[in-house]
């Protein structure tokens, strides 16, 4: 369910449902209805109104939904009142993308970061279902199964274990910083790509770096960050960063966690934020990477002259030209790509 508070979004209501659904749908969550309800003003016990309430409860009901999803934060307050109210578990758009990295995190670093943004949320919600705190990596599914126990969360307990995994997590700052430190006594130049999650980033990594990463038509596949080298031309090298994608709303909790991992963006030379120049949202979603960069501590200088790789341009046929910063290019037929090579040659 989509709510609008009033105001100005970054998209428009029908995409943003569309946004959570596919959200969902990387879940294996199955969306019976879709709604989306305007509000005048905010009710600080259950963010919406009793009218609407009473309307969702016999929809709810008659349709046997056991997972309400707002498309908004919801407070744990809001959370626990709404899930007395409609007697069905409730969960909020930052648990799903949190979710959705529990599900994507392969390497043990990634784990750790994903379990420490779930540890975060969590830290004052007592929710019903989730058993990550029983597992070493995080939880995966939040719709009450067999055998599955209602857990009451200690706090101190969960600080106790935030508090590790950012002592383990401050251990993998530390290398990476001496692997930078490396890379710049060489004067290994860097190139981080970054962008909206799905705009093709790692399918371009692959290609410039002749590697074999994971890459598939889905969301936050990318959660580790791989650095790999770029050949040139003229024995010119430089290094190439993929890094985990973004998204509208991310949680404050992931952006924490996953500091080590951004640092990588911070201390890169220069960016290159990858745009799919068939997302009709995409000027939006650029000026949401822009706000996520400025978030996570990137100056302004840099984002400003950061190059824009409109990806993607096998799917339509338009002509493009290459100016202002902006490349047009296909990770998946290599079409475009020395015209990249060179740009970041000329950087260089």
């Amino acid at each position: 369910m989509h709510v609008n508070f009033g105001k100005k979004n970054t998209f428009d209501s029908t995409e943003r449902l569309k946004e959570i659904v596919n959200l969902a749908k990387n879940l294996n969550i199955k969306v019976l209805e879709k709604r989306i309800v305007n509000l005048s003003k905010i009710n600080p016990s259950t963010l919406i109104g009793k009218g609407t309430i009473n309307q969702l409860r016999d929809s709810i009901f008659n349709s046997k939904i056991n997972l309400l999803i707002f498309n908004c934060s919801l407070t744990p307050a809001q959370q626990k009142n709404l899930e007395n109210s409609f007697q069905t578990k409730v969960t909020d758009r930052p648990g799903i993308i949190i979710e959705i990295f529990a599900k994507r995190a392969i390497s043990n670093e990634g784990k750790l970061q994903v379990e420490l943004a779930e540890l975060i949320y969590r830290k004052s919600r007592l929710v019903r279902a989730w058993t990550h705190l029983e597992r070493q990596r995080g939880g995966t599914t939040f719709i009450g199964g067999p055998g599955e126990l209602q857990i009451e969360l200690d706090r101190r307990l969960i600080q106790n274990k935030i508090e590790r995994i950012k002592k383990r997590l401050s251990l993998v700052s530390k290398r990476r910083a001496l692997q930078r430190q490396s890379r710049n006594k060489n004067e290994f130049k860097t190139f981080a790509l970054v962008g909206y999650t799905n705009s093709g980033k790692t399918a371009l990594f692959n290609r410039l770096t002749k590697s074999n990463k994971s890459s598939e038509d889905k969301l936050f596949v990318t959660l580790d960050t791989k650095i790999s080298k770029v050949f040139l031309g003229n024995s010119i090298f430089a290094g190439l960063i993929d890094t985990v994608g973004f998204i509208a709303d991310i949680p404050t909790q992931l952006i924490e966690s996953f500091k080590a991992t951004l640092e990588e963006v911070n201390k890169a030379d220069f960016l290159l934020n990858v745009v799919d120049i068939n997302d009709h949202n995409y000027k939006s979603k650029i000026d949401i990477t822009k706000n996520i960069l400025k978030d996570v501590g990137v100056c302004q200088e840099k984002i400003s002259s950061m190059i824009t790789v409109y990806n993607k341009i096998d799917v339509p046929n338009i002509e493009y030209v290459n100016k202002d910063n902006k490349t047009y290019v296909s990770a998946r037929t290599g079409q475009g790509l020395g015209m990249l090579i060179n740009i970041l040659k000329n950087i260089i």
